[in-house]
């Protein structure tokens, strides 16, 4: 079993280590397989399985480190990808960066990094209203009110995945303004 901590040990220091640009790769392939398998028929015993929004899951984790072009780019291309196979051109871009755009200002006004409440409400809240936004566009563009119960089990997975993989989106970046706050 010790072996095994080391292993941990050393992934720990090098994901420290790296590079904010190397960070947003390896977070880009995560959102990439996920949404890869995303595509493939979900059922478990001819019960369909929710999938998670994992564009959300990438759009609250890098909004933590402030804006920059770089995931907004990213997140568009994500969102046009959701797009193609499921819903209206430009929902889920839309979506993301709205997302994106919200999890910086909250990060930015709060303390997250020394109240842990924080940390944990802010995600849920906005992954919360990345998911509204989508059923909105949704029920705009056809016309009537889409189902809330497959919204909710999206975002009810998309908030155990969240759980799991938030750290893979973690910039490194804490920007900062002349005061001492955080942007």
């Amino acid at each position: 079993m010790n072996w095994l901590s080391s292993i941990a040990d050393t992934l720990a220091l090098r994901w420290e280590a790296a590079r904010p640009r190397g960070r947003l790769f390896i977070g880009a392939v995560v959102v990439v397989l996920i949404g890869l398998v995303g595509l493939t028929p979900k059922s478990l015993f001819g019960v369909p399985l929710a999938w998670p929004y994992v564009g959300l899951i990438a759009a609250v984790g890098w909004g933590r480190s402030g804006i920059g072009f770089g995931p907004m780019l990213l997140l568009l291309l994500f969102g046009f990808a959701q797009d193609a196979s499921q819903a209206p051109w430009g929902s889920h871009g839309l979506a993301n960066l709205l997302t994106y755009g919200l999890s910086a200002m909250v990060h930015q006004m709060f303390d997250t990094e020394r109240t842990p409440f924080l940390s944990f409400i802010l995600p849920v809240v906005t992954l919360f209203s990345g998911i509204t936004l989508v059923w909105i566009v949704a029920s705009v563009s056809s016309g009537h009110f889409v189902r809330v119960t497959p919204m909710l089990t999206a975002y009810f997975a998309t908030l155990v995945v969240h759980m799991l993989i938030t750290p893979l989106f973690d910039l490194g970046i804490r920007r900062t303004v002349p005061n001492g706050g955080s942007t």
